[in-house]
């Protein structure tokens, strides 16, 4: 069965691919990965950012050959779609829960996880 994420792309992972695909500096969450031998994406980490999404993908520079991303309205928003990505998919390259933002006292609706940033 394949699963699909709702996130926009593949783009290649570059300055220009980022640039392209996200025009502005918002909040958003993103799946690095790459396509298998039958041409379907496979993530290999998730992650968002509460405010520049194009900032957050350029750090992945290198790490992988392409990204999906989703733009969110709101930083909860963008929490709980990480969480359904992170829950969905397992990607390798997520060693622990996604962090809720600083401040908050949100909770995953997958899993009651409520692990902060520091």
């Amino acid at each position: 069965m394949i699963m699909k994420s709702g996130l926009e792309g593949p783009y290649g992972l570059t300055m220009d691919g980022i640039e392209n695909a996200v025009k502005r500096p918002l909040a958003g969450v993103f799946a690095l990965g790459h396509e298998d031998f039958e041409g379907r994406f496979r993530i290999t980490r998730v992650g968002r950012s509460d405010s520049d999404l194009r900032f957050a993908l350029q750090q992945f520079i290198g790490t992988s050959g392409f990204f999906k991303f989703l733009l969110t309205r709101t930083a909860h928003e963008g929490f709980l779609k990480e969480c359904e990505l992170f829950h969905r998919f397992r990607p390798p390259g997520n060693l622990a829960h996604p962090e809720r933002p600083a401040g908050t006292t949100w909770t995953c609706p997958h899993c009651g996880g409520s692990r902060h940033h520091p």
